[in-house]
């Protein structure tokens, strides 16, 4: 490690050699450690030390014996309000304010102003207030670095966007033409180049030497980082002053596996020539083409899978139909290449919605051409048959409305001084964080709302983004969703108890022989072993499907959602267990079962990353085989599920619960637009929900009770 460390460091050196101790004044204050030294003065007497104690009261005993004032400068040009800023004391840097201390004094080794220390702690509610008082952001320390500048480097997106919005220029350069996207580029920060990016930062800018911020993503390597960089339209040829282009870079920085990488996913060959799409002449919307491609694609493996199980011997019949679906999906996966960004895995595509929709399609041909007939001989059957086409009909409607429909985005600022207004206001309640807060999508997030990223947007009530029907289920279609694999489950066994009548009803082949199963047991596989295969296959959904319908039923009387019994109440961010997600959700991986945050640090997009899955993956999804695994770690968190429920501030009652879910005005056969449902009975619009309804009564009381005190006291007052 640590010599790969050094040969990193080398290497970076070679490139920028000025700045190395820029990056190293940035991050350390340099300033004298005060309470290593002797001091000559009593602490009380000592206006430094009460600043960094965050002693108001002391200091403004000094102030009224006329000792020291609020524009105390010590002889490395350092104030009080530069210990109360980067010690985070809020109260005394607004007290020192008002005493009318100098916002813009510069003082330590790196001579910078308190918003300068401030913003190098990320403490950007004192960033923020000094802001508010009149603090120059643009003031540069003795390296050259501004307030952007500075917070770039500790890569804060939440202090990132807060200084955007006070309408800093995004591009200035530093003393040596380095913009903050340069910066981000060369730490590695992949939220933080998002952010400039989306914000309108110039991919072109070059500084004194000639370099790109595309040059300084590849010195540093981060994948996410060029990836951005490419699909924002930086110039994949440009060259700095000593005629090196991005790839020269590359190859001396030993980052080519990241550039190839980018560029592929991109949509570039490895010279960064663009790839040609061999359909570009006949097709306009490629995304729509290849989504439709991936959903209709696993109809042709379906149906093949069953022809050749049902037509050759078991011997031949397993080996080749694992072949022939692995070669189809191969096929099928290859024309990944030419696919958006968003779509560079089959997980990321409708593929595993085109599965259901494919076993679908087949098991209703398949009972419409030939069980239906067979099974009108008896009442019993007639209202079998009337049951299964009730819970296929339905289970397709739902199916449909839950894949199409809105889930229910939280609606986007339309300006960015609506957004400035909103942060202003979260500023104000202390509550700017990544539970309140998306970078995202510039929202203001509800309660029980989540970024997806999958979707890229801010769901209202998310309970887990489903990669069966390819879209999240929240607050709009969850009710829809859980219809879905209800009529599913119901259709399944209706499906069964046909297709034994149906068999009952035909002849027995004569002379059937099989090598391994028994003569009986061969002569009823041989009746029809195409509906057989096909219903087998059906009957093995009933794994995954059973115990999702379970899950979803005890989270609708618990007021849970899925995204909630994974994280277990804590209100904070975390990655959720992959197999629980399984069991919950219907999907293996973390990113299928939970829903990402918007990430507030400079490795939000990385912690987020997850390995692709090959085939085998796919099938073991498929066959519902983890789900026993998660099943098994759930029961023996029964403990803790328990203590959840406890804290679970949503809960009503089992009645209550169950009623708001099932009893909602919103129509069944229809689609809900508006976000609202009910929560204890109470009408509540999830898109806009920031406090609890009962703590909203009680405030508006406490407001009320408030205004009619002091128009009595008034009254009084008056007479």
């Amino acid at each position: 490690m640590s010599g790969g460390a050094s040969t990193e460091t080398a290497r970076n050196e070679a490139l920028l050699p000025t700045n190395k101790a820029a990056v190293g004044s940035a991050h350390n204050v340099e300033l004298k450690d005060m309470a290593a030294q002797p001091t000559p003065l009593p602490i009380e007497e000592d206006i430094m030390q009460l600043a960094r104690l965050g002693e108001i009261g002391a200091i403004q005993k000094l102030f009224d014996a006329g000792k020291v004032d609020a524009t105390y400068v010590d002889d490395q040009g350092i104030t009080p309000l530069h210990w109360a800023a980067i010690n985070n004391h809020y109260a005394l840097c607004h007290f020192l304010i008002q005493a009318g201390a100098n916002l813009n004094a510069k003082g330590g080794d790196a001579v910078a102003t308190p918003i300068l220390w401030a913003a190098k702690r990320c403490h950007y509610y004192i960033v923020n207030l000094l802001l508010q008082h009149g603090a120059d952001p643009l003031l540069t320390d003795d390296q050259g670095f501004n307030l952007l500048h500075s917070a770039t480097l500790d890569g804060n997106v939440f202090q990132l966007v807060l200084l955007l919005h006070q309408d800093l220029p995004v591009d200035i350069p530093d003393r040596e033409g380095h913009t903050s996207l340069m910066w981000a580029c060369y730490k590695g920060f992949p939220a933080c180049v998002d952010l400039f990016l989306r914000w309108g930062a110039n991919v072109s800018s070059k500084d004194d030497q000639g370099f790109t911020a595309l040059h300084w993503a590849l010195v540093k390597g981060s994948q996410a980082c060029i990836q951005k960089l490419v699909e924002y339209g930086s110039d994949r040829f440009a060259e700095n002053n000593d005629g090196k282009t991005p790839a020269v870079t590359a190859q001396e920085m030993d980052t080519e596996r990241q550039w190839h990488k980018a560029l592929s996913e991109c949509g570039y060959n490895v010279d960064g020539s663009p790839k040609h799409f061999p359909l570009a002449n006949y097709i306009k919307d490629r995304k729509a083409f290849l989504s439709q491609l991936f959903f209709f694609w696993p109809f042709l493996i379906i149906i093949c899978a069953l022809y050749i199980l049902s037509t050759f011997s078991v011997v031949v019949a397993v080996p080749l139909t694992l072949i022939v679906s692995w070669g189809l999906q191969w096929v099928v996966q290859q024309a990944l290449r030419w696919a958006p960004s968003d779509m560079k895995t089959i997980h990321k595509t409708p593929f595993l919605a085109g599965i259901f929709a494919g076993t679908l399609f087949w098991v209703g041909l398949r009972y419409i051409t030939r069980i239906l007939l067979w099974t009108l001989d008896s009442w019993s059957n007639i209202f079998n048959n009337a049951f299964f086409m009730a819970s296929y009909g339905l289970c397709t409607y739902f199916y449909f409305t839950t894949m199409f429909e809105d889930p229910g985005y939280v609606p986007k600022p339309g300006s960015r001084q609506v957004q400035k207004a909103v942060i202003e206001e979260l500023m104000e309640l202390r509550l700017f964080d990544e539970n309140h807060f998306c970078t995202q999508c510039m929202v203001r997030k509800p309660l029980r709302a989540k970024h997806c990223k999958r979707c890229n947007r801010c769901v209202a009530k998310t309970d887990h983004h489903c990669p069966w029907v390819n879209n999240c289920v929240a607050v709009n279609n969850h009710r829809h969703f859980v219809l879905y694999i209800l009529t599913l489950e119901l259709g399944i066994l209706a499906f069964v108890r046909l297709v034994l009548a149906y068999l009952s009803n035909i002849a027995t082949p004569k002379n059937v022989h099989c090598t391994i199963l028994a003569d009986e047991v061969c002569g009823i596989l041989m009746k029809d072993p195409f509906t057989i295969i096909l219903t087998l296959w059906a009957t093995l959904q009933l794994t995954w499907v059973t115990m999702l319908t379970c899950v979803q039923l005890l989270q609708i009387a618990r007021a849970l959602t899925t995204w909630e019994a994974m994280r277990g109440h804590t209100h904070t961010h975390g990655t959720g267990d992959t197999l629980t997600a399984f069991v919950t959700t219907g999907s293996t991986t973390a990113e299928g079962g939970a829903v990402s945050s918007s990430g507030s640090g400079p490795d939000a997009a990385n912690a987020h990353r997850h390995p692709k899955h090959g085939m085998w993956e796919t099938w073991k999804r498929l066959l519902g085989l983890d789900t026993f695994i998660a099943t098994a770690l759930h029961g023996s968190r029964a403990a803790e599920v328990q203590a959840q429920a406890a804290r679970n501030p949503y809960q009503r009652g089992l009645v209550t619960n169950c009623k708001d879910f099932w009893l909602d005005p919103a129509p069944i056969f229809g689609r809900r637009h508006d976000g609202t449902t009910l929560l204890g009975g109470e009408k509540v619009d999830y898109t806009a929900l920031y406090e609890l309804p009962g703590r909203m009564r009680m405030r508006r009381e406490e407001r009320d009770g408030e205004e009619t005190e002091r128009l009595v006291g008034g009254s009084d007052d008056a007479v």
